[in-house]
């Protein structure tokens, strides 16, 4: 056994200590934060979950707003009643909604829920009287079956057929009389027949935009003047005038007739308007001061009808039903803060509008009102603001910093601010000669804007706006 040196083995034994913090949050505080987070189209839904599970709580219904008493008749032209005015419950209007002198309008809530006209329904009604045997009606209900929501025919013709049971043929045949029907591009199969469907023999370039779709339709999306120019020997003028022409063609001639069954209605949660020479703050669609204690079970303690055991139940219901109520009444405080805030710090936004956004990050809106910054991200989140410009989301108002050297400019420009100017810039360009990256980069730098070129380039893909080259008329 080899013999090893006394110094070449050294063992230590080494103890260290650490110190570490954790934050912990009660169970009362995690709900807090939950309700927080909850948008004013949740908010009813939880509240009423809170109603059901705890007999303690209940809706106001004496005190409400609007009582079922007070809905008039639609042909009534008595002023509605009952219209809570308070600052911080009122519900904000947008445009969008049938608001008149007398309130909301009852018949467009019903005009909106009502079933309209189908596409297939449309279609049925042109063909009455059109069908020579009943072979071809039954062939015609299977195709118009299989023309989807943009007008689309998206099924098969050789399972159409089949199942009809009839010929190739004689399918194609009766799929070209649905073509011939309206809206004008309706049942083709894909989107150059549907743009040819719509093209009248009378218009100018005719033949050659017939050509174009056929062949050429990836060349026009990507606007390659130069091959489309040398490919149908038109000049840059005359390709011009053809892509106006396409630009007036429906490429969804069936989404007119759409039923509208995923549209999203957003409510605002907070109101910034104009009032005065300031701004006013709201809170929209509070349902706290509908939502109160039911004083039943404290009068039935109070007269002694209840044992130990059901004073122990109703202390833990009592204290889960103020819990509920400070959490909501908290939620309130919080977004007028919050809403208060947002007014100053974006002044010049609600006064002038995006081109004038400054740059603001969740931690100085965090430290300004003296919270976590969680907090702030759980108040921003899912929610919305109507403001003099429209409805935008909360999360909107932040946004990354873009450093300005001009003298006139004491501010950095938020990102906003400069995709503004960046829309403007390709808005009023030559459309012979459109802009490039590198021209917009070196017309905001000589603005005072430290901007690099590609990251004009990022802004101008975040705003859907193409290349140079697909620019280019």
């Amino acid at each position: 056994m080899p013999e090893y040196p006394s110094h070449a083995v050294r063992m230590e034994a080494r103890s260290e200590v650490s110190l570490r913090t954790k934050q912990r949050l009660a169970p009362a505080a995690i709900q807090g934060l939950e309700v927080l987070s909850l948008p004013v189209t949740r908010l009813d839904a939880y509240v009423r979950d809170l109603v059901e599970r705890n007999p303690l709580l209940d809706f106001d219904y004496d005190h409400a707003s609007l009582s079922f008493e007070e809905i008039p008749e639609e042909d009534d032209d008595r002023a509605y009643g009952g219209a809570d005015e308070d600052a911080e419950s009122t519900y904000a209007r947008p445009a969008s909604i049938a608001w008149d002198a007398h309130g909301f309008d009852l018949a467009r809530l019903r005009d909106e829920c009502s079933e309209t006209e189908t596409l297939q329904s449309h279609l049925r009604m042109q063909l009455t009287g059109a069908c020579a045997s009943e072979r071809d009606r039954l062939v015609l209900d299977a195709l118009i079956e299989n023309i989807d929501d943009d007008g689309y025919f998206s099924g098969s013709m050789p399972a159409v057929c089949a199942e009809a049971g009839c010929s190739t043929d004689d399918g194609q045949r009766l799929l070209a009389l649905v073509q011939t029907l309206t809206p004008r591009g309706v049942g083709a199969r894909d989107l150059a027949e549907c743009l040819m469907l719509q093209l009248d023999d009378d218009v100018p370039y005719a033949p050659v935009i017939r050509s174009m779709l056929q062949n050429s339709l990836e060349d026009l999306a990507e606007n390659r003047t130069t091959k489309l120019t040398r490919a149908y020997h038109v000049s840059v003028d005359d390709l011009s005038a053809i892509r106006d022409i396409i630009c007036t063609l429906d490429p969804r001639p069936g989404s007119s007739f759409s039923q509208r069954k995923g549209t999203v209605y957003v409510v605002p949660d907070v109101t910034i308007m104009p009032d005065g020479t300031g701004f006013s703050v709201r809170v929209t669609g509070q349902l706290s001061e509908t939502l109160v204690l039911n004083g039943t079970y404290d009068r039935m303690a109070a007269q002694g009808r209840m044992d130990g055991e059901a004073r122990e139940w109703l202390g833990q219901k009592r204290a889960e039903a103020d819990a509920a109520l400070a959490n909501i009444d908290q939620r309130r405080q919080t977004l007028h803060r919050f809403g208060v805030y947002l007014a100053e710090a974006q002044y010049d936004f609600f006064i002038g509008g995006d081109a004038r956004m400054r740059p603001l990050t969740m931690q100085q809106a965090a430290d300004a009102l003296g919270v976590h910054v969680s907090t702030i991200s759980r108040t921003v989140q899912d929610k919305h603001v109507l403001t003099p410009w429209g409805v935008y989301p909360l999360k909107h108002f932040f946004s990354s910093s873009v450093a300005c050297s001009a003298e006139e400019r004491r501010h950095a420009l938020s990102s906003l601010a400069i995709k503004d100017r960046i829309k403007d810039l390709v808005a009023q360009e030559d459309r012979r000669k459109p802009l490039s990256d590198a021209t917009i980069t070196t017309i905001l730098n000589g603005e005072g804007v430290d901007i690099k070129r590609r990251t004009v380039a990022k802004y101008r893909e975040a705003l859907g706006i193409g290349r140079q080259s697909q620019r280019r008329r």
